[in-house]
């Protein structure tokens, strides 16, 4: 019986991709460049990214739910890499061309690495776009997520849960000066980890595997972690109020109601563009917002959304998809063949009833709740049934 795609993760996804965007255009930008004059309103909340990580922390643990490790982080990998690759560049053109004289030094070699998403490895290499933060940090997690799905289990999990809290708040000792540590410690974006743990936590707590004290619990120094990284209460308080709308999406009752069922198409297709409008939104947008800052600050913010929706529906639609298809219509290449060799063990999270992936890849967009990962991120039916919820 065909599962029904649940709303509750669309306008989630939407709210988090639009605190992104809000936060950037009225705060960021006018801070960064003061040729796009004063906005008409600011929110400096940072929340809308770190939301991105959580969901995609909790649906990478539903698909690794499923079994083949070594097909999930090919089938991640290959959303991720050819829109953020696509849009890098693009991005960097607009910026050494277009933008007004002065706002960019970036040269072929940050391009190159960035591209390869190497920027956190290199402190002497210049951001394309401030926003990639999340997707080095992402596939770290991919990565560690398909390698650890079969070797952590039992008491084993709440231990790493807490090992990806606490330790780096420990490493952070080692980090005020230059050194392996500190390469390390930015490379992988250790100091996210709090977000991974967040997200496994509440995946283990929606079928039942933690308890409802130690999931507070963890989520509470989870927040106090994130306020000792960024120095940011506010922001953090935001992310908290964020973190229980993610635990009443993968417990609670979907959002079916009258207002937001009435906004169920735009929604959803909004949702199925996110990855494309988060990797082209900001840079971009303050070009644009240079080029019409005579008309007025209303006029740039339309301009920045609007340029932002429109670059992010062709992102998805010609580069995303797309590739996606090509790179996965195929069976799995002879490396993953000899991962999923190794990683195929029964995994604790294939132990709660998952059914194992099928042997065709299903077509979704990377903006799809399922395949996020920052929200990478599509249209089609979302299943993660929790243990107290009706099936999508």
């Amino acid at each position: 019986m065909p599962k029904t795609r649940r709303i509750n993760w669309d306008v989630l996804r939407v709210l988090a991709v639009g605190a992104v965007l809000v936060q950037h255009a009225t705060h960021a930008g006018p801070s960064v460049h003061r040729e796009l004059g004063r906005p008409p309103f600011t929110v400096s909340l940072e929340m809308g990214a770190s939301t991105l990580v959580v969901i995609s922390a909790f649906f990478a643990c539903a698909s690794l739910a499923k079994g083949e490790p070594a097909r999930f982080l090919r089938n991640r990998l290959a959303r991720l890499f050819p829109a953020y690759v696509v849009a890098a560049t693009t991005t960097y053109a607009v910026l050494r061309h277009l933008a007004p004289e002065g706002w960019s030094q970036l040269e072929p070699r940050d391009l190159v690495v960035n591209a390869f998403m190497l920027q956190n490895w290199f402190p002497d290499a210049r951001l394309v776009d401030f926003s990639y933060w999340t997707l080095p940090v992402q596939v770290t997690g991919f990565v560690a997520g398909a390698f650890l799905v079969s070797r952590v289990r039992g008491a084993g999990l709440p231990v790493m849960l807490w090992t990806l809290v606490v330790g780096p708040l420990v490493m952070r000792i080692w980090t005020a000066e230059p050194g392996l540590v500190r390469t390390v410690y930015d490379g992988l974006g250790v100091h996210r980890g709090q977000l991974f743990a967040a997200g496994v936590g509440i995946f283990l707590w929606s079928r039942g595997k933690l308890g409802t004290s130690h999931l507070v619990a963890l989520l509470a120094a989870a927040l106090v972690a994130q306020a000792v990284h960024s120095g940011d209460v506010k922001s953090t308080l935001a992310l908290g109020v964020m973190l229980v709308a993610v635990a009443a999406c993968a417990a609670g009752p979907d959002w079916d109601i009258a207002p937001i069922r009435a906004l169920a198409r735009p929604v959803k297709w909004l949702a199925g563009i996110s990855y494309g409008v988060y990797l082209v939104h900001q840079e971009i947008g303050y070009v644009v917002m240079a080029e019409v800052a005579d008309l007025g600050p209303w006029v740039e913010l339309a301009a920045f959304f609007g340029v932002a929706i429109t670059l992010g529906w062709l992102l998805t639609k010609f580069v995303e998809r797309p590739a996606y298809r090509a790179l996965t219509a195929g069976r799995p290449a002879l490396a993953g063949l000899v991962l999923t060799a190794r990683l195929r063990a029964h995994s604790h999270f294939g132990s709660v009833g998952a059914v194992p992936f099928s042997s065709a890849p299903l077509w979704r967009p990377v903006s799809h709740p399922r395949t996020s990962a920052a929200e990478p991120l599509t249209v089609g039916d979302v299943s993660v049934p929790a243990a107290n919820t009706q099936p999508r």
